[in-house]
């Protein structure tokens, strides 16, 4: 890698660290890029064309080397927690051991040199073997340092499959009250990425075996829906995630403005959850597959996972290539069409003449042909 040849061959220490290391020995693609070297800020800043300081309090800044992100940390070990996330303070180390003794897990704690040299001082390479998700060092401390850290440790097992450690699992269940003291946004960004997780059932189970469930927006209620055997594999967006999740809430809008979604992503909650429900009501055809575009598929995935049966996507694809169009934007009339052709003021009428146009086009009444249109027009405002 050559960031890693720059800083060596600059006369200092760096490894590939974290996740990286992770995904490298498990196999896996690797998106994220952390390095740690005895550089300081300031020396990285030299060595690079291109440097965001992203981080220059914790000693971190983002090199951007040949079209790729490389967060770029200097040796340290953290002060004294005093909010049970961020540390005081940092303190730059002249070695990689101390730096890998502050991390969070085992399985996060190795670095790789340039050479491929493996090191191990916490015994990650083992628990990965055994699939075991475990704290270096005392888990109380770890999770008193950074309560997230329990969540994250959550989160590792639905996306690797791997078992909490013991003790880990033990101390998590004592300290999990201490997740009130982390911002809901932070909760909110593991959440979601356990909810991604192939291993989802397990981790939403193991949320509500360490009592977890009780310091998470919305979820002390949902014991029962958090351990129920359903597939959450067969959903694909974090929308859908979300939509199954909040169908389960007694409102569910207040419950994912909880969570601090956008008021983009609730929109789209809301639209999934609302046309899943007329395709309950009236199951898929030409009206509730046009209405539901393009996200219908996403709508059948939540039925299929709501109903517990497989999803039937090709029924979906069928009637999609028989409708007559597949948005607003392809009717060859406008609202200019309406007002011109009736002499009418404008107002709600062309609205609600427009929505009932679609509706004859894509239950082929009429054909998305002016003239068939005006046809059709002129019937409805006598009506």
């Amino acid at each position: 890698m050559e960031v890693l040849e720059v800083l060596t061959n600059a006369g200092y220490d760096a490894f590939l660290v974290g996740g990286a290391v992770r995904n490298t020995l498990l196999g896996l693609p690797v998106s994220d890029f952390d390095l740690a070297t005895s550089a300081k800020p300031e020396e990285v800043v030299q060595l690079f064309d291109k440097v965001i300081p992203t981080g220059l309090q914790h000693g971190t800044v983002t090199v951007m080397y040949l079209g790729e992100a490389f967060e770029v940390t200097t040796f340290r070990e953290d002060k004294k927690y005093t909010d049970f996330r961020h540390p005081s303070g940092v303190s730059y180390l002249g070695s990689i051991e101390g730096d890998l003794a502050r991390r969070d897990f085992t399985i996060n704690s190795m670095a790789l040199s340039k050479e491929g040299k493996l090191i191990d001082l916490h015994g990650g390479q083992k628990d990965l073997s055994c699939k075991l998700i475990r704290t270096v060092g005392n888990p109380a401390d770890r999770f008193q340092e950074d309560a997230l850290r329990m969540l994250r440790a959550i989160r590792f097992l639905s996306k690797l499959g791997f078992a909490l450690d013991t003790k880990t699992e033990e101390s998590l269940t004592e300290n999990a009250h201490l997740l009130k003291h982390v911002a809901i946004e932070r909760l909110q960004t593991e959440f979601s990425k356990l909810m991604g997780g192939k291993a989802v059932n397990l981790a939403l189970k193991q949320l509500v075996f360490c009592r977890v469930h009780h310091y998470l927006p919305g979820l002390s209620q949902m014991a029962s829906t958090l351990t129920k055997d359903v597939d959450l594999s067969l959903l694909e967006t974090d929308f859908e995630r979300w939509a199954w999740l909040s169908s389960h809430a007694d409102h569910p809008v207040s419950f994912l403005k909880e969570w601090r979604l956008s008021n983009n992503s609730i929109k789209q909650v809301e639209r999934l959850i609302t046309f899943s429900l007329e395709v309950q009501r009236e199951g898929w055809n030409n009206r509730t597959v046009y209405d539901a575009l393009p996200n219908a598929k996403g709508c059948e995935r939540l039925l299929s996972v709501i109903e517990q049966r497989d999803p039937n996507l090709r029924e979906i694809d069928r009637i999609t290539s028989e409708l007559p169009m597949t948005s607003r934007e392809m009717l060859v009339v406008t609202g200019n069409d309406l007002i011109s052709w009736t002499q009418s003021e404008p107002g709600p009428w062309v609205g609600e003449a427009i929505r009932e146009i679609e509706l004859a086009v894509i239950t082929e009444k009429i054909k998305n042909e002016k003239s068939s249109i005006r046809r059709w027009l002129k019937q409805w405002r006598t009506q």
